[in-house]
């Protein structure tokens, strides 16, 4: 019998070369000659490691709600995007260890923060809860929930979402130094500290 093909999720990464669309604001930090993070990438088997940059994709955004085209004024997200595992989970009933997909638009800096609740279990609810506890941030958020299952979520603008993620993503916090940058590591709240999984920023960031 033909052997079945495993089926993607529809939110899985697709790695193809391509060319970038508009400019380039936010490029990947990758780790370079920094050997201690890329150590720590490839604990987390973090995926394209050191080619992030070949890899951007275009994702059209169609949707009933027309509130992001009406906000940004485009109809479509140019990403950059890269995967990784969580060493410590155990597989699932197939025997894979799910792959957490990190993506953000590297023309505007706008960056999908669902993925990184998900990594916690956190219930879905929650990226709406912590937006709405800094004030005036929801102006600034594009929750997408129509067109591309992949870019479904919350997108939040570059430094709100970084100063976001580091109120409760020590644990992954070398994982998404591609995204953030290698300060993220020092900047992210350890466990223990009153101020972490609050999920509050700084007025002066929104």
């Amino acid at each position: 019998p033909t052997p079945k093909r495993e089926k993607l999720p529809k939110d899985a990464a697709v790695f193809t070369k391509a060319e970038f669309r508009g400019e380039v604001l936010f490029w990947p930090q990758e780790a370079g000659p920094d050997e201690k993070l890329a150590a720590a990438h490839r604990k987390f088997e973090l995926n394209p490691m050191g080619h992030i940059a070949d890899y951007c994709r275009h994702i059209p955004y169609k949707s009933d709600k027309k509130t992001f085209v009406a906000k940004t004024g485009r109809d479509s997200f140019e990403v950059f995007q890269y995967t990784f595992k969580l060493p410590w989970q155990e597989p699932d009933e197939n025997g894979k260890i799910p792959e957490h997909v990190v993506m953000w638009d590297y023309n505007v800096g706008l960056v999908r923060i669902t993925p990184f609740f998900k990594c916690f279990k956190y219930p879905k609810t929650m990226p709406a809860k912590c937006i709405s506890q800094n004030p005036g941030l929801s102006d600034l958020v594009h929750s997408i929930t129509g067109g591309s299952i992949v870019a479904q979520g919350y997108w939040v603008p570059y430094k709100a979402a970084k100063a976001i993620a580091a109120t409760f993503c020590y644990e992954i916090r070398h994982a998404l130094t591609p995204v953030f940058g290698p300060d993220f590591v020092n900047q992210c709240i350890p466990p223990g500290s009153p101020n972490f999984q609050n999920f509050k920023i700084n007025p002066a960031i929104v």
